[in-house]
């Protein structure tokens, strides 16, 4: 299929003709479960990274008060508290992950939909389908890039991460189709080019990636609110400056001439996170903790961890960490911690304390790690994620197990359950009991709120 003429044309058009009525309910119900899930990352990121540092920007930089900081309840503008939001969640790696188009949407398009939707005083109904056109269009960028991008440097979801939350401030600003068009031509030209070497040793810049994407698609929505024009040439001008291996054609692939959404991204393969870790890590940690598990083997037992696994997977190939952002990015590390300490809530983030980074036994285990890249399972993704892991003991026996992310239920197709139990296990030490039930259950009813009041409340940790 060859690209519309005009393609920002058909996104707004499709972008703005959503509305609560039209979703279909598992889409509905997709949403929801993403305003949940980032909301957990949100709050788990209230005191790690550089939140100190970039509260402390945000408060010098005062601003006129349209939405609420968390934790503590200042006020300030909506761009200012998407990036302090949105930076909160960034360098956790916990926030969803859409394989197809290699972006964590999550953690930029709630942030900005909670804030605009407090200053606009929107409510539920006007939330969902804000959230949903980002998820849609943010992804559907990713994949006229996929793979290539990510596998020439950059680092995606910087990349494309601004552009989701350009179009979620936009429906909730009452843009029309044009002016959602606008403002994706607007922020394509500002969308901030990261590296993945943010991902390497001794940065914490990852953090604030996701932070300025945020605040750089409200940035874009704005002016288009103010009649600025956005750049018309994405496909031959901003598209192959990326990467010479694109594929225009996806931008709009299961969108109807007239708008009308054949095709959702939101039951396409976003990813819920269990790990906070780099995404393609988590199949081989699943395979590991299911082998020691079910032989019960200790990690003085074992002799080599292979891995066969992709090449986005393999990457990932720092052996010893020295802070958090590198341990979170490094495959022998989590392994290694996956062994050790044989608890997966670990790998939710105590496991990348200082203490467990200076762990000798740790290090030991992680000089154990063997790595071979397989060119099969490279094909297969991301219609399946891959990874095989071989465990080899002291007395001579091996075990071996192959998984798959996308086969188990949890990550691609995860029930109301599953989501909420993630958020109460992240947000409780935090919140407490009350606020964390609190939250769930306004959130389960979203649609129904007619203000997003009652929701930041139960977030804060302040009293209210």
């Amino acid at each position: 299929m060859l690209p519309v003429a005009d393609p920002l044309t058909l996104l707004g058009r499709a972008a703005a003709g959503l509305s609560l009525q039209s979703l279909p309910a598992e889409t509905v119900q997709r949403a929801k479960q993403r305003v949940l899930d980032t909301l957990g990352c949100l709050v788990a990121g209230y005191n790690v990274g550089i939140s100190d540092a970039i509260r402390s920007y945000v408060g010098a930089a005062g601003g006129t008060p349209e939405a609420t900081l968390l934790p503590g309840g200042q006020k300030t503008t909506v761009a200012l508290v998407g990036l302090a939001h949105a930076t909160y969640i960034h360098g956790l790696e916990l926030s969803d992950a859409a394989p197809r188009g290699v972006c964590h949407p999550g953690n930029v398009i709630v942030p900005v939909a909670l804030a605009m939707a407090e200053r606009q005083r929107r409510g539920g109904a006007d939330i969902i389908p804000a959230v949903v056109a980002g998820y849609e269009i943010e992804i559907r960028f990713g994949r006229t890039l996929f793979p290539s991008a990510s596998y020439v440097g950059w680092w995606t979801p910087g990349l494309f991460g601004a552009i989701g939350p350009a179009v979620t401030a936009s429906r909730l600003l009452g843009l029309n189709a044009e002016g959602i068009d606008n403002a994706i031509g607007i922020v394509v030209n500002l969308s901030p080019t990261a590296m993945g070497y943010a991902n390497k040793e001794g940065n914490t810049i990852k953090w604030l990636i996701g932070g300025q994407a945020c605040a750089t698609g409200v940035l874009a929505a704005e002016m288009a609110a103010r009649g600025t024009k956005g750049m018309r040439g994405v496909v031959p001008g901003w598209i192959p400056v990326i990467s010479k291996d694109c594929h225009p054609e996806r931008l709009t692939e299961g969108i109807r001439p007239d708008g009308t959404f054949e095709q959702w991204e939101l039951l396409s393969g976003i990813v819920t996170k269990h790990y906070a870790t780099v995404g393609p890590m988590t199949t081989p940690l699943d395979a590991t903790f299911d082998l020691i598990a079910a032989h019960d083997i200790q990690a003085d037992d074992i002799v080599e961890i292979h891995v066969d696994a992709m090449h986005r997977t393999a990457m990932f190939d720092k052996v010893h960490p020295e802070t958090e952002i590198a341990a979170r990015a490094s495959l022998a590390y989590c392994l290694a911690l996956a062994v050790v300490t044989r608890d997966p809530a670990q790998l939710l983030g105590p496991g990348y304390s200082d203490e467990k980074l200076r762990d000798k036994t740790i290090w030991e285990n992680a000089e154990k790690v063997t790595v071979t890249e397989s060119e099969e399972y490279e094909r297969q993704y991301p219609a399946r994620s891959l990874a095989r892991v071989t465990l080899r003991l002291r007395d001579g026996k091996s075990y071996s197990r192959e998984s798959d992310r996308s086969a188990n239920g949890r990550y691609l197709r995860p029930t109301d359950e599953d989501i909420e139990k993630k958020f109460r296990l992240v947000a409780t030490p935090i919140l407490g009991k009350s606020r964390t039930g609190k939250v769930v259950a306004l959130v389960r009813n979203l649609e129904t709120l007619t203000t997003v009041d009652e929701l930041i409340d139960a977030l804060h940790l302040a009293p209210v």
